[in-house]
């Protein structure tokens, strides 16, 4: 009797550590299968689509559920991993789809300051004065600033300067080329809009729009971002001839809410960020945010496009070298 109650409870002890191995390994089989959910889900929602947001990162948390099934099942953990390393790559682009172009027509740069930046002078003298770049394009520009721009009034075309418009949704731009048109477009909420510009560069008209919706750090932040990002996109299809659109998008590429077009500096360039919540981390792809971005039309080609440190802001510097092909 005493053997067959040992034997009884060794059964009992092997039964239930088969259901628990049961259950963790299911455990980790749906967080494995929640977590690429969020990844790559496009539905409709706040939330939702800060996860996605965050496509790059849950990949890589991807690969803890798969390595904990090493110990159940390791056909299933080894495929799991395998899949993981392929969204890596797919995700992050460990490539530059981007070369070096010589004698393009337009060099441009856009930063998002930060609010209050204290190396604005020194920004504007190494990005533009003394840099090549045709056109500068500032978001977050704090208009008690302006006076290190009066010099700069006299030599250069300037947008944002004159009291009349004010640095509208904190954008000033500084270009070395005639701005032959100028419009701001606000919605009911005044502090919503975007800013139309034109350059003249040899007789070549480039209609341009610069944007940076709010920051989607509350839900109805958020609605107001899709409002402008949306807004835009209407406004790209009246859009005549070459035109560029640039700003600080406050989304991802892979966002339902980004503005699609054939062309962007994300897609020519691969993977790059210009946001992260540490500047120190701001050189791990994984920790940071591709947020800034230029959408070309189809008769400009995109080259030379990547990213650059900035002192006194969060985000990188984003540049890029235009080409008509009306040339």
């Amino acid at each position: 009797m005493f053997v067959l109650s040992i034997s009884q409870q060794g059964t009992k002890y092997a039964a239930i550590n088969y259901q628990r191995g049961r259950a963790m390994r299911l455990i980790f089989l749906f967080s494995y299968i929640a977590i690429l959910v969020l990844a790559f889900n496009q539905f409709d929602g706040y939330l939702f689509d800060l996860a996605a947001a965050l496509r790059g990162l849950l990949i890589v948390c991807s690969f803890l559920p798969a390595f904990f099934l090493l110990w159940w099942s390791k056909k299933l953990s080894l495929s799991f991993i395998a899949l993981s390393i392929g969204l890596v790559l797919f995700h992050f682009k460990p490539y530059s789809a981007d070369r070096e172009v010589q004698n393009t027509d337009i060099k441009v740069a856009q930063i998002n300051l930060q609010y209050s930046n204290p190396n604005l002078a020194n920004i504007i003298t190494s990005q533009f004065i003394n840099a090549q770049n045709d056109i500068l394009v500032l978001f977050e520009f704090n208009d008690t600033q302006r006076h290190v721009l009066d010099e700069l009034n006299t030599k250069y075309h300037l947008f944002g300067y004159a009291e009349v418009e004010g640095a509208p949704f904190g954008i000033t731009v500084l270009s070395k080329l005639p701005i032959v048109q100028r419009q701001i477009k606000r919605f009911d909420n005044p502090k919503l809009g975007y800013v139309k510009l034109s350059f003249l560069h040899n007789n070549v008209m480039l209609n341009s729009v610069f944007l940076h919706p709010p920051s989607p750090r509350t839900q109805s932040l958020w609605s107001q971002r899709n409002l402008v990002l949306s807004e835009v996109s209407s406004e790209i299809k009246n859009l005549k001839g070459s035109w560029l659109v640039a700003g600080d998008f406050n989304t991802v590429p892979w966002s339902r809410y980004f503005i699609n077009n054939k062309s962007s500096c994300f897609k020519r360039a691969g993977f790059y960020t210009t946001w992260s919540l540490k500047n120190q981390l701001s050189d791990l792809k994984v920790l940071g945010l591709p947020i800034d971005h230029c959408l070309v039309s189809e008769d400009i080609s995109l080259s030379n496009v990547g990213v650059n440190s900035v002192n006194g802001s969060d985000h990188k510097l984003l540049h890029y070298e235009l080409t008509f092909s009306t040339h």
